[in-house]
């Protein structure tokens, strides 16, 4: 079997949802035009745009608010066959390495192993740190990680030397299939 590399995954969430928003709003204005322009004739045609429009509201305001808020509107992330407190000390490594005091915040949940966010002065870049739920983390007794940085900046190359040192720090394992 082959392996693949594992790298850093950009997802860009504020603009998936302006993209799904801003389609539910054209979807509502044309149905309500259509409607109130054409009347009865164009009623089952509005109600139809109408409804796919709700559908598509609903959807991205349950599916991208809480991801928008738990991972900002643009982040990479990483998964690691490494435990919750190994990639807690990896990503403090990193850190380190580029001459900044790390703090490690423990996130309020109902889980048993809660995420950790770790953050530093003067860094914009900002690690939550979690125990995935992903399915292939339960074969063979040993848990997936996810790292997630949340930034501002994609392309920074203080942001892109954090993200190496820190892969270099948890070097081994591939990330679950999906």
């Amino acid at each position: 079997m082959a392996t693949r590399e594992t790298e850093w995954a950009y997802s860009n969430d504020g603009r998936i949802a302006f993209v799904f928003l801003a389609l539910a709003i054209v979807l509502l204005a044309i149905g309500l035009l259509a409607v109130t322009a054409y009347g009865s004739d164009a009623a089952n045609g509005g109600v139809a745009l109408l409804a796919v429009a709700m559908f598509l509201l609903v959807f991205s305001v349950l599916v991208f608010v809480p991801r928008l808020a738990r991972r900002g509107p643009a982040s990479f992330s990483f998964y690691s066959r490494r435990s919750l407190d190994e990639a807690v000390k990896a990503v403090r490594e990193a850190i380190e390495a580029s001459g900044r005091t790390p703090r490690v915040d423990i996130v309020k949940s109902r889980s048993e192993r809660p995420p950790r966010i770790v953050t530093a002065e003067g860094i914009q870049a900002r690690f939550r740190i979690e125990v995935t739920r992903h399915a292939a983390g339960s074969e063979g007794g040993l848990e997936w990680t996810e790292i997630v940085e949340s930034s501002a900046s994609r392309d920074g190359a203080e942001a892109q030397a954090l993200r190496k040192k820190v892969m270099e720090r948890l070097a081994g394992g591939s990330p679950p299939d999906g």
